[in-house]
């Protein structure tokens, strides 16, 4: 008993080890983008406006283009170091940074063209054309973030994540100085009005990574155990095949879950402004508070990763039951403190008292979506770690749209009396669906010895050949 107590304490440990500084960087993201709204809602309601949009676009397109595969890996990666396939990390990370690189192609051509798309989907035309400035000037930082992402998978699967929240937080001090320099004219910097602000991200999302991989690799040098050879080697075709296949269906699910947030936003826009508002408002805080959630995932996919590479099926398990015990502390937490101050939670966004009464109905819903939710975040964690994504998606589109948006229209729109209220009863009860699709194979079917075996074959791919030593290799020495 003594033992297991010592082992449980040792994987909590070093779970949390991953999650905190992986929740300050999920928190850096947040204050990076509200930084950017406040500067530009200074200089007008167009402008903010106009921001406003052009995240919601770029947020969007590079969750679907990006996430998928820095997902699928974090995965690939966790287990090939449990497996001390050192080589192969390193083969994934240039793989991934080849096809991040590539996505950027397309996510260029939509983010220079987004006034015209805004302007198609009947945005005015003053906003429409803000939005193009910044996503057109936001190209700028489009590479520079998409690789710091990939590095930072990379060092995480390697348990070394301290660092690269360290580093956001400095992103976030860099983001206000330029943003608001560029804008505003201040700290000795040009004023450059609305163009300063996308800007002065640029310079700052540059600075980061610069400075990032000046210590991690040049400093610190810890690239050298998992580092790459700049060869064709990734190019292997089972090397492509293990990253597509657990990258693609990430992706799509991010894709099917991020579009289905945006009908809902269209519905609720379809019922008024006041609704459009109020939803908006609590998705905000939804997200907020689920931040820590996603650090304890993406923790959890490190963890339960490297131990199936190791061969280590029971380490593996243990290591998901913590994550569930972290995950039912969470939501029940975020529900019991959503539930208890819905009455005041209204006030952070408005002063008007049918604002501040709509908001506390639906904190009542999030609470129980909390709830729904954890069974879905545990799924996520265990399926990503064995790097099983397709009942992810196949519950993403079961629940979001097959379930969720006809729900959504049919309680919140299509009815005598459209509401807010309704609308997030549709999306629970989607959210339930694709709970219960990805749950299942999740927990009531973990073979966690096949799974560690199929981790173990995967990992050691081509592990002689990348081991081999090669004249090149006392360079990194």
């Amino acid at each position: 008993m003594r033992v297991m107590m010592e082992g449980f304490y040792l994987e909590a440990r070093a779970l949390l080890a991953l999650a905190l500084p992986s929740a300050l960087s999920t928190y850096c993201y947040f204050a990076v983008s509200i930084t950017e709204l406040s500067v530009m809602g200074h200089l007008g309601v167009d402008e903010l406006a106009s921001v406003a949009y052009a995240q919601l676009c770029l947020d969007l397109s590079t969750l679907v283009f990006m996430q998928g595969f820095n997902g699928g890996m974090n995965s690939l990666c966790s287990q090939a170091f449990g497996a001390k396939n050192y080589h192969l990390v390193g083969e994934y990370t240039l793989l991934t940074s080849l096809l991040v690189t590539i996505a950027c192609v397309p996510m260029a051509l939509l983010w220079w063209n987004l006034d015209s798309l805004l302007l198609t989907a009947g945005v005015a035309e003053h906003v429409a054309f803000l939005a193009g400035q910044y996503g057109r000037l936001s190209l700028l930082w489009l590479w520079p973030r998409s690789m710091f992402q990939v590095l930072a998978s990379f060092y995480q699967a390697q348990n070394i994540v301290l660092p690269t929240a360290a580093f956001d937080v400095l992103m976030v001090a860099f983001n206000g100085f330029f943003a608001i320099g560029f804008t505003y004219g201040r700290f000795w910097l040009p004023e450059l009005g609305f163009i300063g602000c996308p800007l002065g991200t640029a310079v700052a999302v540059t600075l980061r990574l610069v400075s990032y991989v000046a210590y991690m690799n040049v400093y610190r040098r810890y690239h050298l155990q998992c580092s790459w050879r700049w060869d064709t080697h990734f190019l292997d075709k089972q090397i492509i095949w293990n990253l597509v296949s657990v990258g693609v269906p990430l992706a799509a699910g991010e894709l099917l879950e991020n579009s289905q947030l945006t009908v809902l936003t269209l519905f609720a826009a379809n019922i008024g402004e006041l609704q459009l508002g109020t939803h908006n408002s609590m998705m905000e805080l939804f997200f907020f508070a689920t931040s820590p959630l996603y650090a304890v995932i993406g923790g959890s996919v490190t963890r339960i990763g490297n131990h199936l590479g190791a061969g280590q099926p029971s380490q593996a398990g243990l290591a998901a039951r913590i994550c569930g015990v972290c995950i039912v502390t969470l939501t029940t937490t975020n529900s019991v403190v959503i539930v208890s101050s819905r009455r005041h939670l209204g006030q952070i966004f408005s002063d008007d008292p049918v604002v501040i009464s709509a908001f506390s109905q639906v904190c009542s819903l999030a609470a129980l979506a909390y709830f729904i939710l954890s069974f879905f975040c545990y799924a996520l964690a265990v399926l990503q770690a064995q790097a099983r994504p397709m009942p992810l998606a196949v519950g993403m589109v079961a629940g979001a749209w097959l379930v969720g948006i006809p729900s959504a229209y049919l309680l919140g729109v299509h009815t005598t009396h459209p509401s807010l209220l309704g609308i997030w009863e549709g999306m629970i009860c989607g959210y339930t669906v694709t709970s219960v699709v990805s749950f299942f194979p999740a927990f009531v079917q973990p073979n966690w010895q096949e799974e560690a075996d199929k981790a173990v074959k995967r990992s050691h791919l081509k592990e002689k050949e990348l081991a081999s030593p090669q004249e090149s290799d006392r360079l990194l020495a």
